[in-house]
């Protein structure tokens, strides 16, 4: 610390000395050019020096104005304490010039026409308090035959322009704007100087007076080089007529000593003056142009990267101006593609609604958001959100506005309204298929049980053999408005699409005529995804049916595997919004006669289809949408009318390994037997099940509904060997049910049966594995068969 200090004093004492010295021989130059004293001069260098040093270095350095004044005092033959005084004077000048400068917010630049005109008055202020000080010291130590007046004056206006001549060029070099010179300026440059020293040097030369035709030169100077050209070029002037007019040579040596005095003042101050005014002007305006340039292209930056549309057109709807992004909405090329086009004709999709749009801004500057549509370059409709105001404060009067592109958002809100009403044609669907499974359970049981008879007539049993196949017919038809209202129990497993595909291939090839070749495209390392093996496969089956039809003729149908990444913001038109992450992408394309728009606004819901009366139940696509969309995944479809179509289906991705399908092994024939608790809300399917279960050997202890079903299980606990249960049921539900009754006997073992619930709707029926279930309708065959499975494991 104390090293630094004594640094820290060392360079002070040092600057202290050189500004000493610097003053002290600026001052001996300055006696040079006395005209009426030995210590008055006319251009007095010291007090610009002093100044440039208050203002640069900051008022603390003030004793190197004090020791060089004194010190260059005493050398000029004035008495100490005289030398002092004056010294002492010279530094409040220069404390003072640089006081009222800082106070003013002076910048050292002088680039401004304020500080040039600050720095003047400074200087008149302040070189009053030093003329004062050393008039009134000369008259105490010597007399003089001059008036005080006229020496006053002098050394006044000296003073003022030492600080106006000087204290530019040392402020503009030391604390000015980087100097950038190129090889032009430094040629330009040495021929100025050359011509001004020239120049100079011939008219202080000539008999005649013509000295201020070298105005022209420093004007040059101070228009090319600025305040740096200005200073250096008035210094070079002044220094040339004030050697010759001291030497009694030129125009301002023809008179007195006084008249030639105030002669040369008078040119060297407009000189000064007018190069100062002249650079600083032109500055001022070079920074103007440069601040208006950097505004207009920050306007035009803001304008031409904007992620809206920015549009101007005339009064008659002229586009003016356009911007990239517009382009972009708009389908052009580039802006300028735009500029001349007339919006009611080319760009509105509507040309009688400009002047709607334009009336809710004319007159009233800005007014609300406006929908409207217009079109792309190409025809198509797009919505857009504008943003608009009328301007007509200046000479030509316009409309503007920023143009937001609506058309992903109102195609969210067609597919937002799409899937509310499939959403809604779901429940009803699926309500439907909840009660006619009730129904249809009974009708095929009933059925069963009357051709099981083998009493029945010829007669009777080939109605009833046409009974059981409608009954067959109406149970697909309700399986798949339930997997349509996506409300099926899902018993989900970790498969490998490739491995699926492989094992309906050959299904495929004998359904399919051979003038349809069936290809598949595998992608090596597919991910697994979780899903309902059995469900996936209608999907499948669905999806090829539905192209088989689309290819009468014959034609290729292709399926696709490959992994798939959706990012956050997918782009595309017509895509509906996904979550983002990894998925299993099955493509399914045809090359048959494809689709209209109208068709794909319709294509998923439920008995819509373009096939003939009798060939089609409509529910094809509307099964596979509900069992994608119940998987966690999403269908999407491309087509045009004579390009085939392409379904894809993204199924999420598992990181589990696919499992191998296991086909259960059959009951044996060996006789049944076991006490079964059955629990069924509906009188009718809990009568009908009750007889298949009797009728294969074993007893049923009946309940209809969860709380009589535990009463039951906790009085017989010991003898019940296995609970079957409706999903839904009043009171206690079926899971629950099964839960209590485990809890009082863990070895338990529970088969669900149910045709769906409307629970589901909000909650999926998703069981874990090993999970036993049978949907509704069911036959005896494959409920017994299901019974002596699981009392067998």
């Amino acid at each position: 610390m104390i090293a630094t200090k004594a640094g820290g004093w060392l360079s002070y004492v040092t600057r202290v000395a050189l500004l000493a010295a610097a003053y002290f021989i600026a001052g001996r130059i300055g006696f040079m050019v006395s005209a009426i004293d030995p210590i008055v001069s006319s251009v007095w260098p010291p007090s610009g020096i002093a100044v440039a040093a208050m203002l640069l270095m900051g008022p603390r350095f003030w004793p190197g104005i004090t020791i060089g004044a004194f010190i260059l005092n005493v050398s000029g033959t004035i008495a100490p304490l005289g030398a002092m005084v004056i010294a002492v004077g010279n530094t409040l000048e220069a404390l003072l010039v640089a006081r009222l400068l800082t106070s003013v917010g002076f910048r050292p630049s002088l680039e401004r026409l304020r500080d040039v005109l600050a720095l003047v008055v400074g200087a008149i202020a302040s070189t009053p308090v030093s003329a004062t000080v050393g008039v009134t010291v000369l008259a105490l130590v010597r007399g003089h035959e001059i008036p005080d007046w006229t020496i006053w004056t002098t050394w006044f206006s000296g003073d003022a322009i030492g600080i106006v001549l000087v204290t530019p060029l040392i402020l503009i070099w030391a604390a000015g704007p980087p100097l950038r010179v190129s090889r032009r300026d430094v040629i330009e440059a040495s021929v100025l100087g050359t011509l001004l020293i020239a120049g100079a040097v011939v008219l202080w030369g000539a008999p005649v007076s013509y000295v201020y035709a070298i105005f022209p030169l420093t004007i040059w100077a101070s228009l090319r080089f600025g305040v740096r050209g200005a200073a250096a070029a008035s210094v070079v002037v002044c220094a040339i007529a004030v050697g010759y007019t001291v030497s009694g040579v030129g125009p301002f040596a023809t008179s007195t000593p006084v008249n030639n005095l105030f002669t040369i003042q008078t040119f060297i101050s407009v000189l000064a003056l007018t190069n100062l005014i002249i650079a600083a002007v032109i500055a001022e305006r070079r920074t103007a142009e440069s601040a208006l340039q950097r505004s207009r292209q920050q306007h035009q930056d803001i304008v031409n990267y904007a992620s809206v549309g920015v549009l101007q057109t005339d009064l008659q709807g002229t586009i003016i101006l356009a911007n990239p992004a517009l382009a972009r909405i708009l389908g052009y090329e580039r802006p300028e593609n735009l500029i001349g086009l007339k919006m009611a004709e080319e760009i509105y999709w509507d040309p009688t609604q400009r002047d709607s749009v334009v009336g809710r801004f004319d007159g009233v500057g800005s007014g609300d958001a406006v929908e409207v549509q217009w079109k792309r370059q190409d025809g198509s409709p797009i919505w857009v959100d504008v943003h608009g105001r009328s301007v007509r404060d200046g000479v030509a009067p316009y409309f503007e506005g920023f143009i937001y592109d609506l058309t992903s958002r109102k195609q969210l809100e067609s597919q937002f309204r799409q899937a509310q009403k499939m959403e809604a044609v779901g429940r009803l669907a699926g309500g439907v298929a909840h009660d006619f499974n009730n129904l249809l359970t009974v009708i095929a049981s009933c059925t069963d049980f009357v051709l099981g008879d083998p009493t029945l007539g010829e007669e009777h049993r080939e109605d009833l053999t046409e009974v059981k196949k409608a009954t067959d017919r109406a149970t697909a038809l309700t399986r798949q408005m339930v997997a349509f209202g996506r409300t099926q129990v899902l018993r989900p497993a970790t498969i490998n699409m490739n491995d699926l595909l492989t094992e309906l291939l050959p299904m495929l090839k004998r359904l399919f005529e051979t003038t349809i070749d069936i290809r598949i495209q595998a992608e090596k390392d597919l991910w697994s995804v979780r899903a309902d093996p059995g469900q996936i496969e209608q999907v499948l089956l669905n999806l090829a049916i539905n192209s088989r039809d689309a290819m009468p003729d014959g034609g290729t149908l292709t399926f696709t595997t490959e992994n798939r990444v959706v990012d956050a913001n997918p782009s595309g038109v017509g895509i509906y919004r996904m979550t983002p992450g990894d998925y299993v992408l099955l493509r399914v394309r045809d090359t048959g006669v494809g689709m209209d728009e109208e068709t794909q606004r319709q294509i998923f819901e439920p008995f819509f289809t373009t096939k003939e009366v009798g060939k089609g139940t409509g529910l094809g696509l509307a099964t596979a949408y509900g069992i994608v969309n119940q998987s966690g995944g999403y269908v999407r479809v491309r087509t045009a009318p004579g390009q085939g179509a392409e379904f894809m289906i993204y199924l999420p991705r598992t990181d589990a390994l696919a499992e191998k399908s296991a086909h259960p092994e059959r009951r044996d024939d060996g006789p049944a037997s076991g006490t079964i608790l059955v629990v069924e809300d509906e009188p009718a399917v809990r009568s009908a099940l009750e007889r298949m279960l009797i009728a294969g050997g074993y007893k049923v202890v009946p309940a209809e509904n969860g709380t009589e079903a535990l009463k039951l299980f906790d009085a017989g606990k010991d003898d019940i060997d296995l609970l079957i249960t409706d999903l839904v049921m009043p009171g206690i539900g079926g899971r629950d049910l099964a839960r209590q009754c485990s809890a009082i006997r863990e070895s338990l073992k529970v088969i669900y049966i149910s045709g769906y619930t409307r629970d589901s709707l909000l909650s999926p029926q998703t069981f874990e594995e090993g999970t036993e279930f049978i949907e509704k309708p069911f036959t005896s065959d494959a409920i017994l068969d299901r019974i002596a499975r699981v009392l067998q494991a």
